[in-house]
């Protein structure tokens, strides 16, 4: 007897977590078609400079070139990621974006690994001669089948050596899947670029988690779809929490993301950059909070201006 109503007791607590799980699945996809009462905002990117850049193209995609090379993170250049479209233009003609040497996946989220973008991008490169690597975590290379890069699998804790770049992967703490058969089959990561003038590190998507002193020049930190806390904390840092990756890693400037672009949670973009700023006040975080298509210089990054 006892059993049984602990085998009812367990079926009521399964089907209530999963009605719980549904509805939240639910509010967040409904959520990402209302528009944002605060955007970010846009400037618009006529030409791209010869010199060494980082500019925000919005979401997680980081456009930045340095001593020649030209590096994406996570690129969505399109309007929308298959039925959500974009809360803020994107900041530049397609056409005229500068053709990649690496690519930078973070994970397979259909927000992060956007296969017309990479099939895009990878054409433009092929058009100028030469074939972009593109570094995904383990298992996921196979979502890139066709799109006409060298694909490269990072496990975590190994490194990519191109000679003058440098691009390591990190463990951090998220999820993967593109349908409900693939779900954690692939692996996710966050990177630091290193090249012979500065660090990047570009957090992808990710809860807290405690991660090395690496000295980054830049952190690319992601503050947004934290919101309801209860259900996102398990996947996705707070602003706060991400300071806090920041001041861990000891970085020396700390750059938003994820954030403005797609609606993702309860959060909107003024309250995530104002609980970033004060929680990065309180710890001494230096940050810089750029426009989407704001241009920055590297030099200006590095202290050489």
């Amino acid at each position: 007897m006892k059993r049984k109503i602990n085998k009812i007791f367990y079926m009521k607590l399964i089907s209530i977590s999963l009605l719980l799980t549904y509805n939240s699945c639910f509010l967040w996809v409904a959520r990402a078609f209302q528009k944002y009462e605060d955007k970010v905002k846009v400037e618009k990117i006529d030409e791209f400079p010869e010199d060494d850049f980082l500019v925000w193209l919005g979401h997680s995609t980081f456009l930045f070139k340095v001593s020649g090379k030209v590096f994406y993170t996570d690129p969505v250049i399109y309007e929308k990621i298959v039925i959500i479209k974009r809360q803020t233009e994107f900041p530049a003609e397609v056409s005229k974006l500068p053709a990649p040497n690496f690519i930078i996946i973070s994970h397979n989220h259909y927000d992060h690994m956007d296969i017309p973008s990479l099939k895009t991008l990878s054409e433009k490169s092929k058009s100028e001669g030469k074939i972009p690597v593109i570094l995904v975590p383990e298992k996921a290379s196979h979502y890139l089948d066709g799109v006409g890069a060298k694909v490269i699998e990072l496990k975590w804790g190994k490194e990519f050596d191109a000679g003058d770049v440098k691009i390591k992967s990190y463990q951090v703490k998220h999820f993967s899947g593109r349908n409900l058969f693939d779900w954690n089959f692939s692996k996710w990561n966050a990177y630091l670029v290193e090249t012979d003038k500065i660090k990047i590190f570009f957090g992808g998507d990710t809860a807290y988690v405690k991660l090395p002193e690496i000295y980054p020049d830049v952190a690319l930190l992601p503050i947004g779809a934290w919101k309801p806390r209860w259900f996102m904390k398990r996947n996705h840092v707070s602003p706060c929490e991400a300071v806090q990756i920041a001041k861990d890693i000891k970085a020396k400037i700390m750059i938003p993301m994820h954030y403005g672009t797609f609606r993702q949670g309860l959060d909107n973009p003024e309250e995530s950059l104002r609980e970033m700023k004060k929680c990065a006040e309180k710890l001494g975080v230096k940050y810089i909070i750029p426009h989407i298509g704001q241009m920055i210089k590297i030099q200006e990054i590095i202290g050489e201006e």
